[in-house]
C-alpha cells in the first residue's frame, strides 16, 4: 500500500473511480471510536488529529513491478483532480 493523506480524499477518489484504478481508505472509523474500543471512552472529538487522518487517507495503488504506463494512470488522475480542485 501507498498511503497518503489528503484533504482532497473525496475528489481524488472519484477522479480514480472515473479512471477505473483501484485504491482504498483505511480506518475511516478511527480506532478509538470502533465499537470494540467504546469501552475505553473516547468520544467524537477526544482526538482531533486522529479522526483527521481517518478522513484524510488514501491508499494508491502501488505494488513490485508496477508498470510505467500504470503509474502514469495514477499520477494522471490525481494531478487532474488536484488540478481541478487548485482551480476552484
Amino acid at each position: 500500500m501507498y498511503v497518503v493523506r489528503t484533504s482532497e480524499r473525496e475528489r481524488i477518489s472519484a477522479a480514480l473511480q472515473v479512471a477505473d484504478i483501484d485504491h482504498a481508505a483505511y480506518y475511516v472509523t478511527p480506532l478509538h471510536l470502533q465499537p470494540a474500543l467504546r469501552y475505553l471512552g473516547w468520544g467524537e472529538g477526544a482526538l482531533p488529529e486522529t479522526e483527521r487522518a481517518a478522513r484524510e487517507n488514501l491508499a494508491l495503488p502501488l505494488w513490485a513491478g508496477i508498470d510505467g504506463d500504470t503509474q502514469a494512470r495514477v499520477v494522471d488522475a490525481v494531478r487532474s483532480a488536484v488540478t481541478v480542485g487548485a482551480a476552484r
